[in-house]
């Protein structure tokens, strides 16, 4: 089943996200870095790479998800255009 363009703007719109969360990510990186309480500093900077890293892998489990929805309509689509009318209302569930 392909995505809806309501779908597909959402994927954008997450892909955009990556970026500004990036930067806060790296912002807030070196703030923490610069503050001096050492334990602090250690236990928020591991959890922000962690954050960013559960981030990155949602982005690329998107990213699948993107790729595989277009390999799949296409799929669809050249069967649509290849089988007989029947089979073609059987597809597509007309």
């Amino acid at each position: 089943m392909p995505l809806t363009p309501r779908d597909r703007r959402f994927l954008t719109t997450v892909n955009r996200m990556k970026v500004y969360l990036l930067v806060l990510a790296v912002v807030v990186f070196v703030y923490l870095l610069l503050t001096p309480a050492a334990e602090v500093q250690m236990a928020t900077s591991i959890i922000g790479l962690a954050l960013c890293a559960v981030f990155w892998l949602t982005q690329q489990l998107l990213s699948f998800i993107s790729a595989l929805d277009l390999e799949l309509t296409r799929v669809i689509n050249t069967l649509a255009r290849t089988l007989p009318e029947q089979q073609r209302r059987e597809l597509l569930g007309e």
